[in-house]
């Protein structure tokens, strides 16, 4: 390795017009100029290789990224059309919901009619939001795709519900119309005592005159009492006859219509006259003893188209006080 410390002459001819140049340089200059040369190309070499796969890591990498965004945005645009079909599921339930709580105060109603005309207690309506309020509970956690499944039964249930509201007013309606029917029947219909008495002493057929003796047809009813006792109308009518007469005593008929009529009989006053509409349960006059008797009584007919018929079967409760 002496030729290490040799000095060596490099000699440069340019043109003519320029002159020769020299320079002297060491044997280990020489050796280590390719050297530095060398490890630097092998440094950037070594740098380029680095850089290239930095860039196609970083290349792979955004390529990722937006493949995972555009994966990200179409589960939210999925979402978002899942949750606007929610939505408006939820609205077509809402209105649903409204509709039959519309038509549950409306049933309320009428069974609140209904019960008013039946004489029954009456209680809280139902509606959707007391009973959601009675419902109570822990919240459920829904498995995922269930919510679906839960909104189309509740829509299928509500649907049904819906028509089965649809059928059960008028079915009410109806039941309300035969309330009403059969409340102004039961009001033209002799159902009550005409007196507060209950003491009956003679039956309606054939008994012994107490004047004769002999058998005869009793068209009525006897009941017995004290001279003024209260004379009550037996149902709603028109006063068709309040009259005097010799046998009768003062005695009042009054129409119910429907071919029934009452007829009051050896009355000591009345308190109606002819024209007269009266009440159930009005006060028509007074007990007494007038015409053909033998004491203080009320002679108590009902007739159904002209014909008397025997009024007990009639009498089903006592007067209601005003």
């Amino acid at each position: 390795m002496g030729w290490l410390s040799k000095r060596f002459t490099f000699v440069i001819i340019p043109d003519a017009k320029h002159s020769v140049q020299q320079y002297r340089v060491s044997g280990l200059f020489i050796l280590l100029v390719p050297s530095v040369i060398s490890l630097l190309l092998l440094f950037a070499l070594v740098f380029f290789l680095l850089f290239s796969n930095r860039a196609l890591l970083t290349n792979e990498l955004k390529a990722q990224l937006t493949a995972i965004e555009t994966r990200y945005e179409q589960q939210l645009t999925v979402k978002e059309v899942h949750i606007s079909s929610l939505q408006t599921n939820l609205v077509q339930l809402s209105e649903q919901a409204h509709t039959m709580e519309n038509k549950l105060v409306e049933i309320n109603e009428l069974e609140a009619q209904l019960k008013q005309l039946a004489g029954i207690d009456m209680k809280s309506p139902v509606t959707l939001s007391s009973l959601a309020t009675e419902q109570g509970g822990e919240e459920l956690q829904l498995p995922e795709g269930s919510t679906e499944k839960l909104i189309a039964q509740t829509s299928k249930q509500y649907s049904s519900l819906d028509l089965q509201l649809d059928s059960l007013i008028p079915q009410l309606e109806d039941t309300k119309k035969a309330v009403m029917n059969y409340q102004q029947l039961l009001k033209t219909t002799p159902t009550i005592w005409p007196t507060d008495s209950r003491k009956v002493t003679s039956l309606f057929g054939i008994r012994k005159d107490p004047f004769t003796r002999r058998a005869t047809y009793h068209n009525g009813l006897d009941i017995g009492g004290k001279t003024g006792d209260p004379v009550y109308a037996a149902a709603d009518g028109t006063v068709t006859l309040s009259q005097r007469d010799r046998i009768l005593g003062i005695n009042v008929l009054i129409d119910h219509g429907q071919g029934i009529q009452t007829r009051y009989l050896h009355l000591n006053k009345r308190l109606v006259e002819s024209g007269d509409k009266v009440a159930k349960g009005q006060l028509i006059g007074e007990l007494g003893s007038t015409g053909r008797s033998t004491g203080p009584h009320l002679h108590y007919e009902v007739s159904v188209n002209g014909k008397n018929v025997n009024p007990k079967p009639y009498i089903k409760a006592d007067r209601e006080e005003p």
